[in-house]
């Protein structure tokens, strides 16, 4: 088999109504919880200005609200979701969206980009989601 013949994952070539799901992973570990969970209410706060400094501390508790709101405040979620809303005209639907936070990761994956890991990097490890 020559290398023209050889299969390449992810090389299928763009048909109407196939469906595209892209999954992110990013691990992170905690260095000072308290810092994250005050910066993260600041961050609420920020995205919803019509809250209280109480109403942030009421919500964003643990942390999933920690880094959930970390995350939306970055662009993941509504923002994001409203950006790509924009490629609709050039033949792109957007669907929809999920996010899930993994405590305890048993493998976390190292800084930077880690393409040479086998096996299923997005597979969870039993009884530690959010």
């Amino acid at each position: 088999m020559d290398k023209a013949q050889v299969p390449i994952a992810g090389n299928d070539p763009l048909r109407d109504g196939m469906n595209l799901s892209v999954r992110l992973r990013y691990d992170f570990t905690v260095t000072d919880a308290a810092r994250l969970l005050a910066a993260a209410r600041r961050l609420h706060l920020d995205l919803h200005p019509e809250a209280t400094p109480e109403e942030a501390a009421a919500i964003v508790t643990c942390a999933a609200d920690a880094i959930f709101t970390v995350l939306e405040h970055a662009g993941l979620g509504e923002t994001l979701e409203a950006r790509l809303t924009g490629f609709a005209a050039d033949g792109l639907e957007t669907g929809g969206f999920r996010a899930q936070a993994v405590i305890d990761e048993p493998d976390p994956l190292p800084a930077g980009w880690d393409c040479f890991r086998t096996g299923d990097v997005f597979a969870l490890p039993p009884s530690s989601t959010l």
